[in-house]
């Protein structure tokens, strides 16, 4: 009787290690390709935010190193509570212009571009200088031509009229 519990036991636990084992073909990938001092700053970011997460400058930090991670949902994420309380400030929206650009979502990208450079020539909460709306001009004008392509399906005609939008020299070369 005492033979067949450890038996059972002891196959309880091969099943066991063999279902949450994975497949010798998954390949792990980390969840965000971060540098470690960057690592560091993500966390001090985060905890800001816990404590207050309407905080504007922790906000835009903490959606700049996610964005740079490879992670535009997680930095759309970010920038929601702080969005609902300053909805005014260009700075936020210009973020999520990026997020959503970089989510392939180019018409919410254009509509977040529009609505930021709205703010910064009509009284943003924040100051806007001449940079920040030459910037603004020319995302508001590359996502203009791609605002009715979906991304997804066809990334060639985005990149060629993003392309086209920007006019880099190497193309007059």
């Amino acid at each position: 009787m005492q033979l067949t519990r450890v038996l059972d036991v002891a196959v309880f636990a091969l099943v066991a290690v063999a279902v949450v084992l994975p497949r010798p073909d998954v390949k792990v990938k980390v969840g965000l390709d971060l540098a470690p001092g960057q690592r560091v700053e993500l966390a001090e970011l985060q905890a800001q935010l816990l404590q207050s997460p309407a905080e504007i400058e922790p906000t835009l930090a903490l959606s700049s190193l996610l964005l740079d991670g490879g992670r535009p949902e997680w930095a759309l994420a970010t920038l929601a509570p702080a969005l609902t309380e300053h909805p005014a400030d260009h700075r936020l929206h210009l973020r999520r212009s990026l997020a959503l650009a970089e989510h392939f979502d180019a018409k919410t990208a254009y509509l977040a571009a529009e609505r930021a450079l709205a703010l910064c020539e009509n009284g943003s909460s924040h100051p806007c200088g001449e940079p920040d709306r030459v910037r603004l001009n020319l995302l508001t004008s590359t996502l203009a031509r791609v605002k009715d392509v979906d991304m997804r399906d066809n990334p060639n005609t985005a990149r060629i009229r993003i392309m086209e939008a920007l006019r880099p020299g190497h193309f007059y070369r």
